[in-house]
């Protein structure tokens, strides 16, 4: 397997990574404010 990554490859990944850690935030912050409403 090639580890060398062209740009256009890198910035797909940069863009993939950035949407998984979007969605985890998103997940995150759902399940914070769905444990203080049933704490609170």
């Amino acid at each position: 397997m090639d580890m060398a990554m062209t740009p256009e490859q890198r910035k797909s990944n940069m863009r993939l990574g950035l949407i998984l850690v979007s969605v985890a935030c998103v997940v995150l912050a759902g399940f914070v404010a769905k444990m203080m409403i049933l704490a609170g």
